[in-house]
């Protein structure tokens, strides 16, 4: 067998029978693609009148792999066939996996979904044997979420709230792919299908090449990144997701609701389904759903991070700083927050405009790709990061020349440098070309103007939107 996208698992399905199907099936990815792709699945294993009696369901969080292998050498009580799904898997989970594990739950955890969040951020607190105690440590805490402007995401603080009050455990480190890997070579009883789910997974896990050698793999990834490319993605998905529940319900929607809906609800599967199911029972008999069905029946739930509010600040495009500052400060955001995000946001742009000059066009142009940027002026700017290092080492031995070496703090640790992350080197990219849309005069003023704002919010009366929405206005026309 093979690994199989989503998009072409419709395709296979459609020649699929139960008799040719794989003992073992493996579906990864986004959580909402891998509950349709198991349910097409079992529609094709089992009759919808077997189903009660022939299909054992386990979750990976609460049961093992071993719950699951033993119910499948178990022969069902009436029928020869016999499914045994076991959900939300941790056993291809590894510390390969981790990055993807963070950005899963940094996702869910913004969008609001406490509830997705938490399982895949007690599972990485497993995977990194930490304790919750441990998290108010700043260093262990960095191995599951960076910190923002200096300080604790107020997301992380919401998810360590919801886990406290709903008794939530750390689950117990395990790997269980020898054991499934072990049980695989043995076989399974005939007409007896394994179907696992899972999120994450780390595919250079023998048992995960294993599955895709004799069974099946179904890929239900959906790119989570930022780059037109991903978004393009993630919209193709969003799109699909409509269409089927637009067709089964025989309605159909104007591309301008599109257009509301997609914006409102960002990537979020499961709230699209419920919003569209709403708007469905809304307009009755009525075929088709409108703009301004949308605009009254639903709320906008997706939550705006901070950094969509300081990149339409440095695109210099005022009318979505704008709106991403009013969003923000409604959810609760306080305008000190906003404040220091900015701060933050020109720090880096003076630091990009700082390596534009020095570089003279030696690596560095706004023409060009992303491609050729990681090719060579990447390098040329963990260069320059080296050297600064370097530099802050030896200002560090001079103020202090009786502290260890060991004890001194990491040049990594400065945000004077800017391929801080050297795995990720876009934001890099996009920081340079937006610090070519200003001049060092231009940036210079709006650090001074921030400090200006800043005592304003602190020893006056006046209104903190009229003070950031002033200098937001000063900052993007000038």
């Amino acid at each position: 067998m093979t690994t199989i996208a989503y998009s072409s698992f419709s395709e296979y399905l459609s020649d699929a029978t139960a008799a040719g199907w794989p003992a073992v099936t493996l579906i990864c990815g986004e959580e909402m693609l891998c509950k349709k792709a198991a349910e097409a699945a079992l529609d094709v294993l089992l009759p919808q009148a077997e189903r009660l009696l022939s299909i054992d369901r386990f979750d990976g969080n609460e049961d093992t792999i071993g719950d699951a292998l033993t119910s499948m050498n178990t022969y069902a009580l009436l029928t020869a066939a016999k499914v045994v799904l076991l959900q939300d898997a941790r056993l291809f989970y590894s510390a390969k996996a981790q990055q993807g594990l963070r950005e899963k739950m940094t996702q869910a955890a913004q969008s609001g979904d406490l509830k997705k969040a938490s399982r895949l951020f007690l599972n990485l607190m497993a995977l990194n044997g930490l304790s919750f105690e441990e998290l108010e440590t700043p260093a262990l805490r960095n191995k599951l979420v960076d910190d923002v402007d200096g300080g604790v995401a107020s997301w992380f603080t919401q998810l360590m709230d919801y886990c406290r009050e709903n008794a939530l455990s750390i689950p117990d480190r395990r790997d269980d792919a020898d054991l499934l890997k072990s049980a695989m070579e043995k076989g399974f009883p005939d007409g007896h299908h394994l179907v696992i789910t899972t999120d994450v997974v780390d595919r250079r896990k023998t048992v995960f090449k294993h599955i895709d050698e004799i069974g099946l793999v179904v890929d239900c990834t959906v790119p989570g990144g930022e780059t037109r490319a991903d978004r393009m993605a993630q919209d193709a998905v969003v799109q699909a997701a409509m269409d089927d529940a637009l067709v089964q319900a025989g309605k159909r929607m104007v591309q301008e609701a599109r257009q509301r809906l997609m914006q409102w609800t960002g990537f979020d599967l499961r709230t699209l389904a419920g919003n569209l199911e709403k708007l469905i029972s809304f307009v009755g008999d009525r075929q088709t759903i409108t703009d301004a069905d949308v605009t009254r029946v639903l709320q906008r739930t997706r939550k705006d991070p901070i950094f969509e509010f300081t990149n339409a600040a440095a695109d210099r495009d005022l009318s979505a700083a704008l709106f991403f500052m009013k969003r923000l400060l409604d959810e609760g955001l306080h305008p000190l927050q906003l404040l220091a995000a900015l701060a933050n946001q020109i720090r880096r742009l003076l630091l990009a405009k700082d390596f534009i000059l020095r570089d003279r066009g030696r690596s560095w142009s706004a023409r060009i790709t992303f491609p050729q940027f990681k090719a060579g002026p990447f390098k040329a700017v963990q260069a320059d990061d080296g050297a600064f290092a370097v530099l802050l080492e030896q200002w560090d031995t001079m103020l202090n020349p009786s502290v260890e070496a060991k004890k001194r703090p990491k040049a990594a640790s400065s945000d004077l440098v800017l391929a801080r992350n050297p795995k990720s080197p876009f934001p890099v990219y996009q920081t340079l070309k937006k610090a070519d849309l200003f001049s060092v005069k231009a940036l210079t003023r709006a650090t001074i103007d921030l400090s200006d704002t800043d005592k304003r919010m602190k020893s006056t009366g006046q209104d903190p939107r009229i003070l950031l929405e002033t200098f937001l206005i000063h900052f993007c026309r000038n």
